[in-house]
């Protein structure tokens, strides 16, 4: 019964440490963030001023820790010698209703490029 509960307790303990710790930014809603997809609802607009400003915040996490703390990207490239691109729509998706068709050159998106090591080096918001 003993080998029971310290196997229960040790499998709870790794449970427990493995969860992602997301960055404490005031006034940055994570469940709104992963909520609005393409940036349909505006929310994200609100919020991508304060994920740019805080940005090294988000510089030591690795591709899975960033999908536990944004959501699913909504569009991920993967480049050359391992490197990846996660895409976060902010404003202007065409998947959008009730928004003009616009060009991808003209969309707003947050880029985060992880390294061939799986961890994010670069964040980077377009046309804001």
């Amino acid at each position: 019964m003993s080998r029971f509960l310290l196997k229960t307790c040790l499998s709870l303990c790794i449970l427990i440490s493995c969860e992602t710790t997301r960055p404490e930014i005031p006034g940055l809603d994570y469940e709104k963030w992963e909520l609005d997809k393409f940036g349909c609802s505006g929310d994200r607009m609100k919020m991508v001023g304060l994920i740019s400003a805080n940005k090294e915040s988000f510089y030591r996490y690795r591709q899975n820790q960033i999908i536990d703390i944004l959501g699913k990207p909504d569009n991920i490239t993967l480049y050359e010698r391992g490197h990846t691109f996660y895409y976060y729509y902010v404003r202007y998706h065409q998947n959008c209703k009730d928004v003009p068709y616009r060009a991808e050159e003209e969309t707003m998106k947050l880029e985060i490029r992880f390294d061939a090591l799986n961890r994010s080096k670069e964040l980077y918001v377009y046309n804001y």
